[in-house]
């Protein structure tokens, strides 16, 4: 089967002839070719380089168009800096009180800051793969954007003191991932990753996200699909177990579940949708090749019977990763 008719098919809950896999790599893919990180961030044909070379090299089902979590508050005007083989971090963010998002405008994806490079890398990756794996598109969930204009804690502060000004600033958020996604599957992209961790029960508990975060994300998602997005992908990493029961009224059509949460929770709390996950990140540093065949041979068994499944990390694999771990993870499915 090709990939993208591998991803297809477990969506669906039909049958493969193996379980597709994730690698949610990112800027590792930059790291295997030796290109410097920022160099990395800021430009889409190294960023489609680099993960076409990675998955050519492990051979698993999707390439990843994604750069870092402050690209679309950098693009409102938030500061940014950038260390020596790290993600870059904001320096200063854009709002100082919650109010004042009304003085910020829409960002123009083909304009402003480094949204260009990705639309770039979803034009390249398209044009080189074609329909025979996956090309994933990934923008910042409503609530994680709020937080990367706000500054975390404070917006948590606010949820509680300001909870009208909070549904006004993910109103605007919002607004902001659509327009980014619709650009990004006018670009090409099988799949419309949205990643939102800072909507997770890790931050947020299940209140909020029920009356002010799912109605934002069905929204997006009802706005892609209408825009001819094939597939969409909900990606909240962190404590999810609260909330599981609530992600099929998102509208999305795959679900990540991080290791936090045990792959026998979500199956039965998503009977009826697809799944990926769950290997420990950390472990693809410090763990050797047996662990990680281990854990993925243990959800392998564990998610024969269902279908419906994706092997991955349950988040982003680490930069300092050891690359026989990720070999390891695709042997235990290819073996």
């Amino acid at each position: 089967m090709k990939s993208i008719d591998r991803i297809k098919a477990a969506i669906s809950f039909e049958k493969t002839d193996r379980v597709p896999v994730f690698s949610h790599i990112y800027g590792f893919a930059s790291r295997i070719n030796h290109i410097p990180l920022k160099d990395y961030l800021n430009s889409g044909e190294l960023l489609a380089i680099c993960q076409l070379e990675a998955w050519k090299r492990f051979g698993y089902d999707g390439v990843t168009v994604f750069a870092d979590n402050s690209l679309e508050a950098e693009a409102l005007g938030a500061k940014i800096s950038y260390r020596d083989n790290a993600y870059p971090q904001i320096d200063e963010y854009c709002l100082s009180n919650i109010r004042d998002w009304r003085y910020l405008s829409i960002p123009d994806p083909e304009e402003d800051g480094r949204m260009p490079v990705i639309i770039e890398a979803c034009k390249i990756l398209k044009e080189e793969v074609g329909e025979e794996t996956a090309v994933v598109g990934t923008v910042q969930g409503p609530m994680t954007l709020a937080g990367q204009l706000l500054g975390i804690e404070k917006l948590i502060y606010f949820i509680v003191d300001h909870p009208e000004e909070f549904w006004n600033l993910l109103n605007f958020t919002t607004r902001v991932t659509v327009i980014f996604g619709k650009v990004l599957i006018n670009a090409g992209v099988h799949v419309l990753h949205i990643f939102d961790p800072s909507s997770s029960c890790s931050v947020i508990n299940r209140a909020v996200f029920s009356d002010y975060i799912l109605p934002h994300l069905k929204r997006a998602f009802d706005e892609y699909k209408n825009s001819g997005a094939s597939i969409c992908w909900l990606n909240i990493t962190g404590q999810t177990e609260p909330i599981l029961d609530l992600f099929p009224e998102t509208g999305a059509d795959l679900f990540n579940i991080d290791y936090l949460v045990p792959i026998s929770i979500a199956m039965k709390k998503l009977p009826h949708h697809c799944i990926n996950g769950n290997i420990k990140p950390f472990n693809f540093i410090s763990g050797e090749e047996k662990v990680i065949q281990g854990e993925a041979r243990d959800l392998l068994k564990e998610t024969r019977s269902r279908g419906g499944f994706i092997l991955s990390p349950g988040c982003e694999i680490p930069l300092e990763s050891k690359v026989s771990n990720i070999e390891a993870m695709l042997k235990a499915v290819k073996n």
